[in-house]
């Protein structure tokens, strides 16, 4: 092998791509935004980060994504859903992911199963669609999903120890083991692939607010997006196919479509213990039937969190400079 070739092969692939790309934005004019924008993760609570994500005009359209992503083995981490209206009607109370986040104490929530009657005041009583577990309690059991495409409906089973899986459930399964679980369909990710059409086959696939969980590949971090949408200018929603590929874009292998439209809602404990909206819902939050959160420890006072490391982009810049004079004085 000639020496050419030895330096060239040091070069991997991954490098050259990220190289390109820089390139690629280099060439953009300035004051053109890229066409989708993933921020990196920023510590919010110890186990718990937040990043954002959007897409311009131009592709696909207007969007704006909040992500969470939680460590599940950060052995503070815990879950919890709406509990049992316990002797009341139906199953659950209806209650905005403001108020529970507030009532329960968790740090962040989000909206989670299909539910019915939508949408009066708390505390109407619902009932849930698909299986709800919280603290090992059956809330809703495993029926049937009454949606489009209701083959690939899918719950989310969380253990007390945080092991996760989004799997299909039926009436048969054995429950014992699951503290918390959520359902809603359809299943968006099925080992890495996408499962739903590109062309929304109807309304309910097609442009909507947005609310999704994930799961990434090695079963360390449960993810979290909202899509804002019905807000002409600034979220215009998004199809059940490009949800999942937002999920993708934040890490998950395994992805689960939850309820969206007015009940897309995610909120996070702010300094004060307040509820902090991270997303914009169309209208005013709706009464949600069932909602999901997450406790975790705050991060030390004094202690500044520190992002997800990114190469710097003048690194990238030099490099793909360098790189581009050497190919041309060794051809």
């Amino acid at each position: 092998m000639d020496r050419r070739t030895a330096i060239s092969n040091l070069v991997s692939d991954r490098f050259k791509a990220l190289l390109y790309s820089v390139a690629i934005l280099l060439a953009v004019p300035q004051g053109v935004e890229a066409a989708i924008l993933v921020e990196s993760w920023k510590p919010i609570f110890q186990g718990i980060d937040y990043a954002t994500g959007s897409s311009d005009a131009s592709e696909p359209r207007l969007q704006k994504v909040n992500a969470l992503r939680i460590d599940l083995f950060n052995p503070e981490i815990a879950f919890f859903s709406t509990p049992s209206n316990r002797d009341a009607e139906l199953e659950t109370f209806g209650q905005t992911t403001s108020d529970f986040l507030v009532s329960s104490g968790v740090q962040v929530a989000v909206n989670a199963n299909f539910f019915a009657p939508c949408c009066a005041a708390a505390p109407e009583p619902k009932d849930l669609l698909g299986l709800a577990i919280s603290k090992g309690e059956i809330v809703s059991p495993p029926d049937e999903i009454a949606l489009p495409q209701n083959e690939l409906a899918g719950s989310l089973l969380i253990g007390q120890d945080n092991r996760s899986q989004i799997v299909k459930t039926s009436v048969t399964d054995d429950f014992s083991n699951v503290f918390t679980a959520v359902s809603a369909s359809p299943r968006l990710l099925l080992d890495g692939q996408i499962t739903v059409d590109f062309n929304p086959i109807d309304a309910f696939a097609g442009l909507n607010p947005r609310t999704a969980v994930g799961l990434s590949q090695d079963e360390q971090y449960l993810i979290l997006i909202t899509i804002d949408g019905r807000q002409p200018g600034f979220s215009e929603g998004a199809t059940l196919y490009e949800t999942a590929e937002w999920l993708t874009r934040f890490g998950s292998f395994q992805g689960l479509n939850l309820d969206g439209g007015g009940s897309t809602t995610m909120v996070r404990q702010d300094e004060f213990g307040n509820p902090q909206l991270l997303n914009n819902p169309s209208g005013q939050e709706r009464f949600n039937g069932n909602n999901f959160g997450v406790f975790a420890k705050s991060i030390p006072v004094g202690i500044t969190p520190i992002p997800e490391p990114q190469p710097p982009l003048a690194l990238f810049v030099a490099s793909f400079l360098a790189y581009m004079v050497w190919q041309r004085r060794n051809k």
